[in-house]
């Protein structure tokens, strides 16, 4: 079962991605999830390589592309495990061509899953991105989506199946409700953010 944040992310992503043309780079891409929504296979790199799902090792703090390389490039989950974003963001910078779009996620109030940092909104839209000429920082979830994201996990951990079952059913319930939850626009609580900008 997938997580609200995953749900909301998803809905953005199914939007902006088939709108990319020409090429591009997918950074962090584990196991090609959404190549079906993009017109044109990427060329995909990660950490951790896969041969198989054609996946080539690269790093965002060396890419090994030339300058003024891709359209477009799709980094989806990937910051809130680096050490040094500011050097990520000028490497897809620099391959990015003028004119260029990056696609980018990142979880904010979302659990820990071996990950190093978290970003606000203004640190993104005044540090990170300041050299892009566009950008849209667009918030996923609310404080609704986050308080279901906490129970879905406790939840999870409860060794039990058959009292795991049973807590799921008022969680489902409650999911019914986030068309709900969409109305609120508090944006001082988001569960990450999805990023669009320019070159």
């Amino acid at each position: 079962m997938k997580s609200p944040h995953r749900n909301f992310l998803e809905k953005y992503l199914k939007k902006e991605l088939p709108k990319l043309e020409g090429s591009i780079l997918d950074v962090g891409s584990s196991n090609r999830r959404y190549d079906w929504l993009l017109k044109q296979k990427p060329v995909a790199i990660d950490i951790v390589e896969n041969k198989e799902k054609e996946i080539n090792f690269g790093d965002v703090n060396k890419l090994q592309f030339p300058d003024n390389f891709f359209d477009n490039i799709v980094c989806l989950e990937v910051f809130e495990y680096l050490a040094t974003p500011q050097k990520a963001i000028n490497e897809i910078y620099r391959v990015l061509k003028p004119g260029g779009k990056l696609i980018l996620s990142c979880p904010f109030m979302y659990k820990t899953h071996q990950d190093k940092l978290r970003y606000t909104k203004d640190f993104w839209e005044k540090e990170l991105l300041a050299k892009f000429s566009q950008k849209e920082i667009k918030p996923i979830g609310n404080f609704y989506t986050i308080i279901l994201d906490i129970i879905r996990g406790k939840i999870a951990k409860i060794k039990l199946k058959p009292i795991r079952y049973v807590l799921y059913l008022p969680y489902l319930f409650l999911v019914l409700l986030i068309p709900l939850a969409k109305l609120s626009k508090d944006p001082v609580y988001a569960s990450g953010y999805l990023i669009t900008a320019k070159k």
